[in-house]
Order: C-alpha cells, then structure tokens, then sequence
C-alpha cells in the first residue's frame, strides 16, 4: 500500500513538474492578427511589461541627451536606471507567463544596460558607447518584431458576469485605485 502512494505521489509531483516546465519554457501565447506572437498577460501585468519598456527607453533617451552634453557620468547613471536591479522585482505568475526566449532577451538587455554604465565608468569611448546602445536597440527591435502584448479577458457567463471587470481598454471609467484609468 505505501509503495502504490508513493508511486502515485510521484508520479503527481513528476506531472506538475513537467507542467510547470512546459508553462516556463511556452509561456502563455498566441498568434496575432498581425502574425507575431502575442504574450498574453492580465491588464495588471500587461501594465508591468509596458512599464518596464518604458524605463527602457527613458534610460536610451537619457543617454542620449547626456552623451550629447558630454557628461558620461550622466549617461552611466541613466543606463544602471534600467540595469538588471529594476528586474528584481519581477512577479513569479508574471515570470511564468512570459516565454523562455523572451525572458532571455529581457534579462540579457537588462545586464547590457549594467555592462554598458560600467563601461562608460572605465572610460569607454563615445564611438564604442553608441556601439553598444546600437546592440541594445537591436534587441528592443528584435523582440518587437516577434511579439505583441496581448490581455487575457474574464470569461464570466451567468450570475458572475453581474461582477465582471469593466472593460480595461475605455477610456472612461473610475480604475481600481479610484482614479481615471487613463490619466
């Protein structure tokens, strides 16, 4: 009798480790209207990415205008800003939904951000500084080209579809926080 349990309790803890696996390396995808790859994430987690892409460029454009200044210190500070420490706070659910690849290409423009402010610290040239923000923008290119941001919507029938979640993509309405969503 326990050699049946422990059978079965391994192959579960086999079952579940082998979903989890297929989940980490796929994430939750789809194909896209426009034939890319939409990674498709709650309203909140679409929010999370989109934000983090935006720190992205905030740091590229931050860059810039201090290289244009001449202050490399500047340029060093803005590129830490989107260095692998702002990716520490990354949710596991979130993690998990995001495919393998694009988590790779995102972790590694993360430690581009962190190899390229160290390099301008040691004193790198402004030509060579360019030549890796041009890798760097490559990479945004590259997962942009392959992906989208998709939402997966509630799907409520019945008495439950009375509590629903408004609509995310109004531009109207009071958010979760009480404020306009769109401010």
């Amino acid at each position: 009798m326990k050699n049946k349990l422990g059978l079965v309790s391994l192959v579960l803890w086999v079952l579940t480790v082998g979903v989890f696996a297929f989940f980490f390396v796929r994430g939750t995808t789809s194909v896209s209207t426009d034939k890319r790859r939409s990674v498709n994430l709650s309203p909140i987690e679409k929010d999370l990415v989109l934000g983090e892409m935006r720190t992205m460029l905030k740091a590229i454009n931050g860059m810039l205008g201090a290289l244009s200044d001449g202050d490399m210190n500047k340029a060093a500070e803005a590129a830490t800003s989107a260095g692998m420490a702002m990716a520490v706070d990354a949710s596991p659910i979130l993690m998990a939904k995001l495919p393998l690849d694009f988590k790779e290409l995102g972790m590694g423009t993360h430690k581009a951000f962190d190899d390229l402010s160290s390099e301008i610290k040691k004193g790198a040239t402004l030509p060579k500084v360019l030549v890796k923000m041009h890798q760097i923008t490559n990479r945004c290119i590259a997962c942009h080209e392959t992906n989208r941001l998709g939402f997966i919507v509630p799907k409520l029938e019945g008495p439950s579809a009375l509590f629903a979640f408004h609509r995310w993509d109004l531009p109207t309405g009071i958010g979760i926080n009480g404020k306009n969503r769109h401010d």
